[in-house]
């Protein structure tokens, strides 16, 4: 979040909407924009904080009402959030296993709400005439190679005899849930026909980036191995700015327009990839899509 919004405001982005469970880390980022020097007044408009707990469907649909209530126009939507490795396990109050809650179901409710505005936006305001969405994936999404449906609402952790194990792996399943709905998520914007042709939705991995949630690493290796492999992988991984860097080209490139370029999966920076099979099965994107439809609350 920090980073793909710094990018977006030194380029001059008119406004953007910074959802997130914490407003704490929002004012920390706030504070960070204003040390590189990207100005923003106390109450400047260019940046607004929305609250949102993608791991609770009522949560997303209220944050949804907020966006629609303070913007009538999104050309972007950036789907970053969610969360990291953990060994905890936990539901959501949808039933849910919060790390795939949070990080699929979360964003696929978001983006389904969402999705009418940014068709009106590319359809009526926007000068190209086109609209984005980005998914953040991981490269961690090969490790999964079968995803049973009803693993995902299992009152406790599918091994538990291995937490760290089961910890790694249901973060990886999440991985994997964030292409298949990509793809999902462009097929079904493509089949509506010349109107809603002009959106175009793609998934990322920004590469080995060291962020907080690389904390969580600590519980599996340690607190001085956990800052070792931290230590090593901020000098041999990717940069907070290359990350971006991928993010922020396929929210804007022409490139992705003239090129027609959807549901596809990018890695830094800003190269096209090949996902595992089961990432690239559409019956099983299918699937999974109307699955999450399921948790919706009566």
């Amino acid at each position: 979040m920090l980073e793909i919004t710094a990018q977006l405001l030194i380029h001059n982005i008119d406004r953007a909407l910074v959802l997130g469970r914490n407003s704490d880390k929002f004012l920390a980022a706030k504070e960070e924009w204003q040390r590189r020097h990207i100005n923003l007044g106390k109450d400047d408009k260019r940046v607004t904080f929305v609250q949102c707990d993608l791991g609770d469907i009522f949560a997303v649909k209220e944050a949804a009402d907020q966006v629609r209530s303070i913007t009538k126009r999104l050309d972007i939507i950036f789907c970053n959030g969610g969360l990291g490795v953990t060994t905890n396990y936990e539901r959501s109050p949808q039933g849910v296993e919060m790390v795939f809650a949070a990080n699929c179901v979360g964003h696929q409710e978001l983006v389904t709400l969402l999705l009418p505005l940014l068709k009106r936006t590319a359809n009526q305001h926007s000068e190209s005439r086109e609209a984005r969405i980005v998914v953040t994936s991981s490269s961690l999404h090969s490790v999964c190679r079968t995803l049973d449906f009803n693993q995902l609402t299992t009152p406790t952790r599918v091994m538990p005899m291995h937490p760290y194990i089961d910890g790694f792996w249901r973060y990886c399943r999440s991985k994997l849930g964030n292409i298949l709905f990509t793809r999902e998520l462009a097929r079904r914007i493509e089949q509506e026909g010349p109107n809603a042709n002009n959106i175009y939705v793609n998934v990322f991995f920004p590469g080995n980036i060291v962020t907080e949630q690389w904390k969580a690493w600590d519980e599996y290796v340690g607190t001085t191995l956990g800052a070792v492999f931290r230590y090593v992988f901020s000098i041999i991984g990717q940069s907070t700015q290359d990350g971006a860097a991928t993010a922020v080209y396929l929210a804007t490139s022409d490139r992705i327009r003239v090129d027609g370029i959807r549901g596809q999966y990018y890695i830094p920076i800003a190269k096209p990839d090949a996902t595992t099979d089961i990432g690239n099965d559409p019956v099983l994107a299918r699937d999974l899509w109307v699955r999450i439809l399921t948790f919706r609350p009566l």
